[in-house]
């Protein structure tokens, strides 16, 4: 067979092809399996999962779900440096093809901050309480 003429036989048809728009978007993050999803945005160790992080600060779901899909819990976000929530704020950028609006950028890192603060503020009360046990 020539390769000349058999590259000339086959064509791509993208009369099928759907482009991504919002709605389609949409429509794939309501569709995520409900089991999955609540898994991987279930409750972390006493800490509340990565919606209820979330939620107060107005990151889309389909964000939270992509952070979570790619394997991050709220251990670690709250574990990592500024740098390394940059990196995975672009990595879900460049591998869902999804663009994080500002306000979602910074309601990441506040939403990792407020927690933070008051994971510290727990453990200084119950230091605290211990402290004043003992005396």
């Amino acid at each position: 067979m020539d390769p000349e003429s058999f590259a000339g036989s086959y064509f791509w048809d993208s009369r099928g092809v759907l482009p991504p728009t919002p709605a389609r978007i949409a429509e794939a993050a309501a569709t995520v399996s409900q089991p999955h999803t609540a898994a991987c945005m279930g409750s972390q160790g006493g800490v509340g999962g990565l919606e209820e992080l979330f939620q107060p600060y107005g990151i889309r779901p389909y964000t939270t779900a992509a952070i979570a899909e790619l394997g991050f819990t709220v251990n670690t976000l709250l574990d990592m440096k500024e740098e390394e929530l940059d990196e995975m704020m672009m990595s879900v950028s460049q591998i869902f093809m999804w663009e994080l609006l500002i306000g979602e950028m910074y309601g990441i890192k506040a939403a990792v901050r407020a927690e933070r603060r008051r994971l510290e503020e727990l453990k200084n009360s119950s230091r605290q309480h211990l402290v004043s046990a003992f005396r």
